[in-house]
């Protein structure tokens, strides 16, 4: 897909040029980096899903239930696009036990769908930093140097 310039040259001047832009329309393909994704709860979550479609292709993000998600307080969702590239994003504010579970971002277009799937788990919070019980005094010898 690109622009391309076709020159015509004969010996004969002038020559002639003509710019095409050619596009390739195709269904669209999704990657997924991170598959799975650990979080603690009340902390927050970013999912993403890479794709590529070719006319542009309508997305959504859906849960497992079959819950299509919404731009709202609990959920973020983002689209950067470079021509037939996607980033789709979604950060899920505060999570809690029902958060957990199965995600899916969807592209479809003229040409086919796709979808891509993480599945999202919950880790333990981190901890406090830990308390020192004993001390420890670490002596180095003198060097005596040159």
């Amino acid at each position: 897909m690109g622009a391309y310039l076709c020159i015509a040259a004969n010996g004969v001047l002038p020559s002639v040029s003509k710019r095409i832009i050619l596009q390739v329309n195709f269904r669209p393909k999704i990657r997924v980096p991170n598959q799975l994704v650990g979080a603690a709860s009340g902390s927050d979550v970013v999912l993403e899903c890479r794709l590529e479609a070719s006319p542009s292709p309508l997305t959504s993000w859906i849960r497992s239930e079959g819950i299509m998600l919404l731009n709202n307080r609990k959920y973020d969702i983002t689209e950067e696009k470079n021509g037939y590239k996607i980033n789709m994003k979604i950060k899920i504010y505060g999570l809690s036990e029902k958060d957990f579970g199965s995600y899916k971002c969807v592209a479809k277009n003229t040409l086919g769908e796709k979808e891509g799937f993480i599945r999202l788990y919950e880790i333990p919070p981190p901890t406090a930093n830990p308390k020192v019980t004993q001390h420890y005094e670490v002596y180095l010898p003198r060097l005596r140097g040159k």
